[in-house]
């Protein structure tokens, strides 16, 4: 990554903590960590080779930001405008002169975003069962400026990359993180958003690093940067014990109910998660 998109991430980093660390009333349970696993960033995966349409999507998308559309929207999620601006692009962003990947989409008249949809404020369903969030609101938005529609399919996170290649889905739009792994296995644009990992515990509990949670169990996402992040930090070795779960509202219901003892997530859907649930702490 470059050094513009480094210093990009660490200010909205700063940002996004002002905005979902500020207390509401209620009665407050859980904080989360000030260490944390790390910054990193949100992108769209496409297929590789799909670099048509993936600079199609990402040209409405600076499209919203020059026009104030992508501040309206975060601003609605978060309470504040905390989209990345001036980013590079991940990757080679040169389309092949046979790459039919916008054409295609163009003639079936829409695209499928493959989400997990329990991953607010990103993309989950709200109380009438509707697919809402940040990431939808950007897709509908992008599908309407290149006239086409957009169709929301619920995927298992942790088979993404097969639901993509095989043609189920058209994209992944859902608060993914951006790694070395899945450059390689997709093609990403410009990353959007600035994100960390974090740790989330009882705000009784004496676990109060990264260190402390030598011997703990963890509740995580499987198929998660969560997962990434925690096996790649050199307190992995001394936890005793990562709880895996489908999405990450199973893994904080444990955390509440006390069978696990920390819950590790990215800090847009955990601190979404405490601020909705009323549980976050001062």
């Amino acid at each position: 990554m470059t050094k513009k998109v480094l210093a990009l991430l660490l200010a909205c980093c700063t940002v996004f903590s002002l905005v979902f660390c500020s207390c509401s009333g209620g009665e407050k349970k859980f904080k989360i960590l000030e260490e944390d696993f790390g910054a990193e960033l949100y992108g769209i995966g496409f297929r590789n080779g799909d670099i048509a349409l993936g600079n199609e999507v990402q040209k409405h998308l600076d499209d919203m930001i020059a026009d104030g559309k992508m501040a309206e929207i975060s601003k609605k999620w978060f309470g504040a405008d905390i989209v990345l601006k001036d980013a590079d692009y991940v990757e080679e962003h040169e389309a092949s002169a046979d790459d039919e990947s916008l054409q295609k989409i163009k003639d079936k008249g829409y695209f499928i975003v493959g989400l997990d949809d329990s991953f607010p404020p990103m993309g989950y369903r709200d109380e009438n069962n509707e697919i809402v969030g940040f990431d939808i609101d950007l897709a509908k938005e992008v599908a309407k400026r290149m006239g086409v529609e957009v169709r929301f399919q619920p995927i298992d996170w942790n088979s993404k990359e097969l639901e993509l290649d095989g043609g189920k889905i058209d994209m992944i739009w859902n608060g993914m993180t951006i790694t070395d792994e899945r450059v390689a296995a997709m093609y990403f644009a410009k990353p959007y958003l600035a994100n960390t990992q974090v740790v989330i515990v009882p705000v009784d509990s004496p676990i109060q690093t990264k260190a402390d949670l030598a011997g703990k169990k963890i509740s995580i996402q499987e198929g998660s940067s969560a997962v990434d992040a925690v096996t790649a930090d050199d307190i992995y070795e001394q936890i005793g014990e990562l709880v895996y779960f489908g999405n990450n509202q199973e893994a904080y219901s444990d955390l509440k109910i006390g069978r696990v003892d920390a819950f590790v997530v990215d800090r847009v859907a955990g601190s979404y998660i405490l601020k909705t649930d009323g549980t976050l702490a001062e």
